[in-house]
């Protein structure tokens, strides 16, 4: 099956794109295509205390199932001052 992962931020620029589409095995969970993505751009910091992570925009958590053309946002947390 293939899956959407979007980008958005630093992460972003980081990738030098909006969003890439990956191929996973039928049950794969969200913890699967973020180590797909994390072996693609290691530079990416992707643990859960660095982003939000949602599959077609509702929040998850890693062991959520995933399904054909799902579309798996990471969302860096935000900070200012």
């Amino acid at each position: 099956m293939i899956v959407t992962v979007k980008f958005y931020g630093v992460h972003r620029a980081l990738t030098n794109t909006p969003e890439i589409r990956i191929p996973l095995p039928k049950d794969s969970r969200v913890s699967d295509a973020i180590s797909h993505v994390k072996g693609r751009f290691p530079a990416l910091k992707l643990s859960q205390k660095d982003v939000l992570v949602s599959v077609n925009d509702e929040v998850t958590h890693k062991d959520h199932v995933l399904m054909a053309d799902d579309r798996i946002s990471c969302l860096p947390h935000i900070g200012g001052g």
